[in-house]
């Protein structure tokens, strides 16, 4: 549903019938943490093993040994903390719906997302300031968030262009500096 304003300028965008399922979340599985987590935790972990491999050739083994291990522990966070965070949403969707998916609709309006979870009656709001990044997936486009938060589009239930979609962020003042298909 799309609402015009004068001079053709979209006012509000409304989706419906918007449904996560696991599958959809395992798409976003190494996504869902930030990645500047990402990239300091590869970054240590790399650091760690160069410097390992110099104390191994100056024979202290000691310190080569607990640096290939503050590497593999930094590695292994990576993959614990994605995996946590796509437990703790399948958990929350089952023990507060008794199902293993939800429906969303999801309301542009001029200052906020509404997230509306259609299972549980209840609303999240999203300021456009606060979107720092929007990914494409296979099926999806997501929307992060400060705090954790995410938005999840099913590209099958938008039923605009997704360039009326981003242009319509695009005017809002978002914190998205790369786009889809730029």
């Amino acid at each position: 549903m799309l609402r015009y304003g004068r001079g053709k300028r979209m006012k509000r965008i409304q989706i419906t019938h918007n449904i996560v399922t696991k599958d959809i979340l395992k798409e976003l599985k190494w996504h869902r943490i930030s990645p500047w987590q990402k990239y300091m935790l590869l970054l240590t972990s790399i650091i760690a093993a160069v410097i390992s491999i110099f104390n191994f050739m100056h024979q202290d083994y000691l310190f080569g040994a607990i640096l290939i291990a503050l590497a593999i522990l930094c590695l292994f966070e990576i993959y614990w903390l994605d995996e946590k965070k796509y437990k703790n949403i399948i958990e929350t969707m089952q023990e507060e719906t008794n199902k293993e998916e939800n429906t969303y609709t999801l309301i542009f309006g001029s200052d906020a997302l509404t997230i509306r979870n259609c299972d549980m009656a209840t609303d999240n709001k999203m300021p456009y300031e606060q979107i720092k990044r929007i990914l494409e997936t296979k099926s999806t486009y997501t929307l992060f968030g400060k705090k954790n938060q995410f938005a999840i589009i099913r590209k099958d239930a938008l039923k605009i262009k997704e360039n009326e979609l981003f242009d319509f962020l695009k005017n809002k003042e978002t914190k998205i500096k790369k786009w889809p298909n730029d």
